[in-house]
This record gives C-alpha cells, sequence and structure tokens, in this order.
C-alpha cells in the first residue's frame, strides 16, 4: 500500500506486457492495490471484449492470487470508434464496443469504466458531433445502470476538455451510474487550473488519474519533470475530503527497465503525499 489516504491504482500500460500473474505480481510489489485494465484501439486488446466467462475467471484467480483488485476499465479504443462520428456504421459498433465493455466490467467485478470525452477523435469535431456523444453516452449509461457498472467521463484534450464541461454532462444525464474520472495532467496540458475545477466536481469524482504533464504534451512526461506541483496537488485533494482511488497513469510497455522506473515514480508520490501532510517548513527533500 503506497498512502492509506488513497487507494492506489495502477494503469496496465504502465507495464511491458507479461502474462496477468506476472502484471498482478508486479502490480502487488510496487505497492499498488488496484489495477486499471486498458482496452485500448489495438485489434488484440479489443478482443478482450470478446472474453469468455472462463477467460474472465482466469484473470479473477491471477488477480487474487496476488491480493491485487481489478479496479477499473480505460476504454481508449473510443478513439478508433467514437459515439458522435458522422459515420452512422462507425455509430453503431462503437455502441456495441460500449456495451461489451460494460459486460466485461460486470464479469470482471470491475468498479469504473472510464468513457473519454472524445465525442469524435480522428474526424472534425462539430456541435452535432458532441450532441450525439451525449445523446449516445446516455443511452450506455441507462445499460451500465441495469448492470451495476459506473460509467465515468474522463475529460480529454479534445471534446470534454474540463471536469465543468464533464459535470454539465452528468446533470444532464442524470444518473448515479455516470459521474466524472479526472485526469489532472490533462488539464493542465492544456492551461486549465485544476484546483477550483476538482473542486467544482466534488460529489461526482470516482477516480482521478495522475501523471505529470507539460503544456501542449500530453504522455510520456517523466514524474518530477513536469508543471504539475504534486504536493500541492495531494494538499488539495486532503482540503476536498477527496478519498476516491488515485491510477498512476505512465507508459512502459516498451521500457525494459519499467520497474526501476515505477519504484523511483512510486518513491516519489510517497515523498509527495507525506508531504502533502506536512506544514512546509517540515517538508521531505
Amino acid at each position: 500500500m503506497i498512502d492509506q489516504s488513497y487507494p492506489f491504482v495502477l494503469y496496465e500500460k504502465a507495464l511491458m506486457p507479461h502474462s496477468w500473474q506476472e502484471m498482478f505480481a508486479d502490480t502487488a510489489e510496487l505497492g499498488f492495490d488496484g489495477f486499471e485494465l486498458s482496452i485500448d484501439e489495438s485489434d488484440a486488446r479489443l478482443a478482450r471484449l470478446d472474453w469468455t466467462r472462463e477467460e474472465c475467471l482466469s484473470v479473477m484467480r491471477a488477480a487474487a492470487d496476488t491480493g491485487v483488485l481489478l479496479q477499473s476499465l480505460c476504454f481508449s479504443g473510443q478513439r478508433r470508434f467514437p459515439m458522435g462520428s458522422e459515420d452512422p456504421d462507425l455509430v453503431r459498433h462503437s455502441l456495441l464496443l460500449m456495451e461489451k465493455c460494460i459486460r466485461l466490467c460486470q464479469y470482471l467485478g470491475i468498479r469504473t469504466l472510464q468513457v473519454a470525452g472524445f465525442d469524435v477523435y480522428y474526424e472534425p469535431s462539430s456541435p452535432n458531433t458532441y450532441a450525439r456523444y451525449i445523446d449516445n453516452l446516455a443511452r450506455m449509461t441507462r445499460i451500465a445502470e441495469r448492470h451495476g457498472v459506473m460509467l465515468a467521463i474522463e475529460p480529454v484534450e479534445k471534446g470534454v476538455l474540463s471536469v465543468e464541461m464533464a459535470l454539465a454532462i452528468v446533470n444532464q444525464i442524470r444518473s448515479p451510474f455516470l459521474q466524472i474520472y479526472p485526469d489532472i495532467a490533462n488539464m493542465a496540458s492544456l492551461g486549465i487550473d485544476y484546483f477550483p475545477q476538482m473542486e467544482k466536481g466534488i460529489g461526482h469524482i470516482v477516480q482521478i488519474h495522475i501523471r505529470d504533464a507539460l503544456p501542449d504534451f500530453y504522455y510520456g512526461v517523466d514524474i518530477g519533470t513536469g508543471i504539475i506541483d504534486f504536493v500541492k496537488t495531494f494538499r488539495h485533494f486532503r482540503q476536498l475530503n477527496l478519498s476516491c482511488p488515485l491510477t498512476l497513469e505512465m507508459w512502459g510497455l516498451e521500457n525494459p527497465h519499467y520497474m526501476e522506473t515505477l519504484r523511483y515514480t512510486v518513491s516519489f508520490l510517497q515523498n509527495a503525499l507525506k508531504n502533502a501532510s506536512q506544514p512546509a517548513e517540515r517538508m521531505i527533500q
């Protein structure tokens, strides 16, 4: 356990691909409480949506054997198959994949399904694509309700940009099964002050992505080298009485030294969390 104040979750892509048993063992060794599964744009990961019950059970057993919880699922595959597309065939396929994601979460006992805030990604956005995204998200929310799966909108770099924009959608759809999954780095990269944004989302934030960021640069910034002040951020979380899971989002798929990188990152975050609970003069360097 990294910190008793928050459950910490590790994003799958922070690890080099290995067997589920090995990846969960790495997750536990690093001190994480939970694991976030990735369903991205690749055919290989999208194929997971057709896992049999037996395949789901084998993943659940591997997690249970290491004491790691299957906490959340990140459906970034929506970039390839957006719910707001002008192509009706693409939208139909997008909704089919979303329903499969919901069912997979139910089978695996996953609590939170992160829905990317992209109305479209590889085609031009418009008021029509954005409205279609919201309408289809409402449809998927009703399906998620029936399966007891929490959908959570992640503000991203286009489409839904902020917690405030996500909150407007949540208030429009009006379901306890649609909430918000902020990524502080996304907002920081866009130049959005995420401190007042997080405050606006209180009561609807169910999980938070944490990583470092640079202006107009969204991926692969080493922890401690960007613009995120983690001590100030964690102090703000405490002031807001947030205690939801925090997900470390990193990319180590091609890094043979991924465990070394993650150990350093965990140590960095532990120090930031300790300093966040201390007066400034007693901060640990």
